[in-house]
């Protein structure tokens, strides 16, 4: 699995992601660790991206906001 960093900038902030990139036979999957959860990137059926939110308790609040901010960074890629 190939690691980066994914720069992202969010309500004027620049942030740094730890990236993990898994590659399958019909395609790739960006696991990025969000403040200490993990969220998979992923194309859909149609080409988009998509976020999958691995931790779904009352107590993992990932920012929606900020998850739109990385997939728009991954569709520049």
């Amino acid at each position: 699995m190939e690691e980066f960093e994914l720069p992202v900038t969010y309500k004027g902030k620049d942030e740094l992601f730890n990236v993990k990139l898994a590659t399958f036979t019909h395609g790739y999957k960006f696991y990025v660790d969000v403040h200490g959860h993990e969220v998979v990137f992923e194309r859909d059926d149609s080409g988009n991206m998509r976020a999958l939110v691995q931790d779904i308790s009352s107590e993992s609040k990932v920012d929606k906001g900020l998850i739109e901010a990385i997939m728009e960074v991954f569709n520049a890629l």
